[in-house]
C-alpha cells in the first residue's frame, strides 16, 4: 500500500516528460495565499513584515487576516490620497480664478478688490490710489472748480435773465431727467418771457412809469447784474447801498403795510 506523505516541504517542483510516480499529486498555491509561505516572507520588506506582526499581535489574528486588513487600509489610504490631490488641484484652479478676477484671498475670507477710481488731469486718467492725499485733494478741487465754471458759463448763456445760482441749480436738475431737452426749451422760453418783462420795465423806467416801487427796484438790480456779471443777491446788496435803492426799498416796505 502506497505511503502518504504529509507536511512535506518542497524546495522545487519541476516539469518532466514522465514522472516516476504517475499517481503522485503535489499541491500548488498562489503566492501570498498562506501563513507558511517562508519564501514570500523572506522577500517581503522588513517594514511591512513588522507591520503585519504588530497587527497580528494587536488583533490576535493570523498572518493572512492581518495582511488582508493592511492591504485594505492601504487601498483606502490610496483612494483618500487621490481625493486629496484632486481637491488640491480644484482648490488651485479656484484660487487662480479668484485672483484673476481681482479678489483678495485671506485665511478666513475672500474679498473683492475695490474698483479703481480715476481722476483726469491734462487729458490723462490717473488712479486715485497712486496719488498722494494732498495732491489728490488739490486735483479734485481743481476738477470741481472747472466743472462749476463750465456750468456757470452755460447758465449765463442759456438762462441769462435768471439768477446765476438758480439757473445752475435748474440746469443740474434738468440734466438728470429723461426729457431734459424739452425742459431746457421750457426754461429758455421762461427766460425769454422774463427778459421781455424786464424790457417793459426798462421802458417804463425811462418815463418814470413803473407800476410799483418793487418793479423799479428789480430793474435796478437786474441792470447791476448784467453790468457787473454777479448774482442776484450780490446785485441787490449793492443797489441797497445807493440812495435811490434805499428809497425804493423803503417804499416797497410801506406798500406792504
Amino acid at each position: 500500500m502506497p505511503t502518504e506523505l504529509i507536511n512535506l516541504e518542497l524546495d522545487e517542483l519541476s516539469l518532466v516528460p514522465k514522472g516516476a510516480n504517475p499517481m503522485a499529486k503535489a499541491p500548488i498555491f498562489k503566492a501570498l495565499n498562506g501563513d507558511d509561505m517562508t519564501e514570500d516572507k523572506d522577500k517581503m520588506a522588513p517594514e511591512m513584515d513588522a507591520k503585519i506582526k504588530a497587527y497580528m499581535k494587536e488583533k490576535g489574528c493570523d498572518r493572512k487576516t492581518a495582511m488582508d486588513a493592511l492591504m485594505k487600509a492601504f487601498d483606502e489610504a490610496e483612494t483618500l490620497n487621490a481625493s486629496v490631490e484632486k481637491m488640491k488641484v480644484e482648490n488651485e484652479r479656484l484660487r487662480k480664478h479668484f485672483l484673476d478676477e481681482g479678489y483678495t484671498i485671506e485665511a478666513d475670507k475672500v474679498t473683492k478688490a475695490a474698483v479703481p477710481e480715476y481722476v483726469t488731469y491734462e487729458g490723462e486718467q490717473i488712479n486715485k490710489a497712486d496719488i498722494p492725499a494732498p495732491i489728490l485733494k488739490a486735483l479734485e478741487t481743481a476738477e470741481v472748480e472747472k466743472a462749476d465754471a463750465a456750468l456757470t458759463k452755460r447758465a449765463e448763456e442759456t438762462l441769462p435773465h435768471f439768477d446765476v445760482a438758480t439757473a445752475k441749480g435748474l440746469l443740474t436738475a434738468v440734466d438728470k431727467m429723461s426729457d431734459a431737452e424739452v425742459l431746457i426749451a421750457a426754461l429758455e422760453a421762461a427766460d425769454k418771457a422774463f427778459a421781455d418783462k424786464m424790457e417793459e420795465f426798462g421802458k417804463s423806467s425811462a418815463t418814470g412809469e413803473f407800476a410799483t416801487p418793487k418793479d423799479a427796484l428789480d430793474t435796478m438790480v437786474k441792470a447791476y447784474q448784467d453790468e457787473n456779471k454777479v448774482g442776484y443777491h450780490k446785485a441787490y446788496a449793492e443797489v441797497a447801498k445807493t440812495a435811490e435803492g434805499k428809497a425804493l426799498i423803503n417804499k416797497t416796505y410801506k406798500d406792504k403795510e
